[in-house]
């Protein structure tokens, strides 16, 4: 739709009025996923996560609408008017099972993972060692100001152990069902 915008040198009615009389279609894959795992060990944080996904081709409707001209080029390259519901009679292709390309990865093997966190916090923490300890907690009392330096009140702050080792640290020798770190690793697997 860009290289579409440009030949019309970004005029989007122009845009809107050569392309509402063809036969041009939005396409959308449409789908679910699964989250299937293997055990690599004995422990809670030993084993493989493979992320899935069953999609579905469908027409969504014709590539620009020709009752509402867009207003914007926001319109024009993510419409939102195409039907959220779809008769199966627009189905074009599928299903197709493929691996799931998102940021961390289709397979995560769960221990290099919690690794990885616990470097990337470890690392962030050590760079801001010069300023944690110039930092001072100052208390205003009827006594007057007293300061603490912030490592003697936090002394355990650079020992910090991200929340998605800890949970597996919690969980003890349960193992976590499947797609766990779908929504606990969002942090870390985009590192």
């Amino acid at each position: 739709m860009t290289a579409e915008l440009v030949k019309d040198c970004g005029d989007i009615k122009a845009l809107w009025t050569r392309l509402r009389d063809t036969d041009l279609q939005i396409t959308e894959w449409r789908g679910t996923r699964a989250f299937v795992f293997a055990p690599t060990g004995s422990g809670a944080a030993d084993y493989i996560q493979i992320a899935l996904g069953r999609e579905i081709e469908w027409r969504a409707g014709p590539i620009v609408n020709p009752d509402y001209r867009p207003w914007g080029e926001e319109d024009l390259l993510d419409p939102s008017w195409p039907s959220q519901s779809l008769p199966e009679t627009e189905r074009l292709a599928g299903p197709v099972y493929r691996l799931l390309d998102r940021a961390g990865g289709a397979f995560v093997h769960i221990r290099s993972f919690l690794d990885r966190c616990s470097r990337v916090e470890r690392e962030k923490r050590k760079a801001k060692r010069p300023e944690i300890e110039r930092r001072v907690i100052r208390e205003v009392g009827p006594q007057g100001t007293r300061e603490t330096p912030f490592l003697d009140a936090v002394p355990d702050w650079f020992e910090y152990v991200p929340r998605e080792v800890r949970f597996i640290q919690d969980w003890g020798i349960e193992r976590p069902s499947p797609g766990v770190f779908e929504h606990l690793g969002a942090r870390c697997s985009r590192l």
